[in-house]
């Protein structure tokens, strides 16, 4: 079977791509990209799909353009359609530059995609990326949400975005533009060790595998697998018990749930009744961290009544005699 016909195997089975679809495509002009680019392209005639492309400079160093640059003239040679834009950098940002860059990046991508119809946004995240990932948020503190690694397809603000390559090794990849005599830009900053993904490449993941485990990316990608499918039941779970225990306000600005109710919950549910709680208030896209999580279990089991936690994105939690209310 070769690569093309995995990637469509795979996209079919996790329901990424289906006939007609409207795909935009973020392409950095890496490999990954490069890959994913020709590969959906060679299934565009076949399942009827319509393909975008879109770049975003991020900026970075002084010579990225050059990457726009390449990207614009591989739509031009392949007839698709073109959008790009740089990053207008301010000075002081906060966060770290990589989260600030991944948004922003997020952002022109949905812009982009709303603009010429597409439903679909495909990234070239694969394999390897999915051990990367796992191991990231290991390191930064995480639960059973975060271990799912990279998901293959994600709602998010009303587009879908996919990851094709998702079972695809990094050397898959590169034997696929080798074999096919594909060029591609390699970025210069994937070999330094400023930012926190590339010291987990280059750095912690070879000493695992030399020291420890010479399996330890596929272990990896076992936990992310395990760790789906046991939250997406935990999640199912939680959104029936939400539905019992929630009263949603007509603004759709307030959701009060039952104090009785909720004490009768395990502590797994309760907790991702208050995730469920805080996303359907925001929508897509609202994550709560392992710190104002433990914000809210204080409030819930231990603060006095009308006692008040603040949240990300302007929300609030507070305690009344029987209810546990979220509100913005």
């Amino acid at each position: 079977m070769t690569l093309i016909e995995q990637v469509a195997h795979y996209s079919k089975s996790h329901d990424l791509i289906r006939p007609k679809d409207i795909i935009l495509i973020g392409v950095s002009g890496g490999a990954d990209s490069v890959a994913l680019l020709y590969i959906l392209y060679a299934l565009k005639y076949s399942l009827g799909l319509s393909l975008y492309i879109a770049h975003f400079n991020h900026a970075l160093r002084k010579n990225s353009y050059q990457d726009a640059l390449f990207v614009k003239k591989l739509a031009q040679k392949l007839h698709l359609p073109f959008y790009m834009k740089t990053w207008q950098r301010k000075k002081a940002i906060r966060g770290s530059i990589e989260d600030n860059a991944r948004q922003q990046r997020q952002k022109f991508l949905m812009t982009i995609a709303k603009k010429v119809g597409a439903q679909k946004i495909a990234l070239a995240h694969h394999k390897d990326d999915m051990a990367e990932t796992v191991l990231m948020r290991i390191l930064r503190g995480t639960g059973l949400q975060g271990l799912q690694g990279i998901l293959p397809k994600k709602e998010l603000y009303g587009f879908t975005f996919i990851r094709p390559l998702l079972n695809t090794s990094r050397q898959d990849i590169e034997h696929f533009l080798k074999n096919n005599n594909l060029i591609f830009r390699t970025d210069p900053t994937n070999k330094k060790t400023d930012f926190f993904r590339n010291k987990i490449r280059l750095k912690l993941l070879p000493l695992l595998k030399k020291t420890y485990s010479p399996n330890i990316k596929e272990l990896l990608i076992g936990l992310a697998e395990t760790a789906s499918i046991d939250y997406d039941y935990l999640q199912s779970c939680a959104k029936t018990c939400f539905q019992k225990v929630a009263k949603i306000s007509s603004s759709k600005k307030e959701i009060r749930l039952n104090l009785k109710k909720l004490q009768k919950m395990p502590d797994a549910i309760l907790r991702m009744v208050i995730r469920e709680s805080l996303s359907t208030l925001k929508k897509d896209g609202y994550s709560l961290d392992l710190k104002h999580l433990k914000e809210i279990l204080d409030l819930y089991y231990h603060r006095p009544l009308n006692a008040i936690v603040h949240l990300p994105q302007g929300l609030k939690g507070y305690k009344k005699k029987t209810e546990l209310i979220f509100s913005y």
